[in-house]
């Protein structure tokens, strides 16, 4: 496999979004949101979570960018922002599902 290197002027931005999905909780919601856009009663349900811990960690995920939302009515929609985010989180949860 050929290596693929970070330029050196994103290797920041590299670790913030690292740093934004390295919580047990944070990294629960990103795989609850693999298959789908899901508001935050719907991550509550799946994850167990309380409805302020869900969105104080989907309001930190926005903001270093890994997370976007769109309306629908009264509704917030969350997902992940891009393919490449999608990508890592399919990743980790082949390495890590022994």
């Amino acid at each position: 496999m050929k290596a693929i290197h970070i330029k050196p002027e994103n290797i920041e931005d590299a670790v913030q979004g690292l740093k934004a999905i390295s919580h047990p909780a944070r990294l629960t919601i990103l795989c609850s949101l693999q298959d789908r856009d899901s508001t935050v009663n719907q991550i509550v349900e799946l994850t167990g979570m309380s409805q302020s811990a869900v969105s104080q960690h989907l309001a930190k995920m926005k903001a270093f960018g890994v997370l976007k939302d769109r309306r629908d009515g009264n509704r917030v929609y969350y997902s992940l922002t891009n393919e490449n985010f999608v990508s890592l989180v399919n990743a980790l949860c082949v390495i890590y599902n022994k």
